[in-house]
């Protein structure tokens, strides 16, 4: 089990993202979360997650104009296990030519989103 030192959840429903601070927290020292994709990608820049948990139906810019946006601005958060409640080939396709490689349908299980992690590493 891969337990990475800082991780950005990036998620607008304010229970789910909760849960997961809760979750992630126990294995990890600093997770932190950011409701939508511009307080992610100014987050990110001090912050410098190993992870970004990254939601693709969020308000204003999705989940990988954000995912662009944080890499862009130097953070090293290359790891990003994608979530959305509607995966379609197209959203995988270009969430894959972007580099990430591990996206989870809601809903999901602790266990699933922890190998995510694991293969994300």
């Amino acid at each position: 089990m891969l337990c990475p030192s800082r991780i950005l959840i990036v998620e607008d429903e304010e229970i789910l993202a909760d849960n997961l601070k809760t979750f992630l927290g126990r294995r990890t020292p600093d997770v932190r979360i950011a409701a939508d994709a511009e307080a992610a990608i100014a987050m990110a820049k001090s912050f410098s997650p190993d992870l970004v948990i990254l939601d693709y139906a969020l308000p204003g810019i999705d989940g990988l104009r954000a995912y662009h946006e944080i890499v862009g601005s130097g953070s090293e958060a290359a790891n990003c296990v994608m979530i959305t409640g509607h995966l379609t080939e197209l959203v995988a396709e270009k969430a894959y030519r972007q580099g990430i490689r591990q996206m989870l349908c809601k809903p999901f299980s602790f266990a699933e989103l922890q190998q995510a992690i694991d293969l994300s590493h």
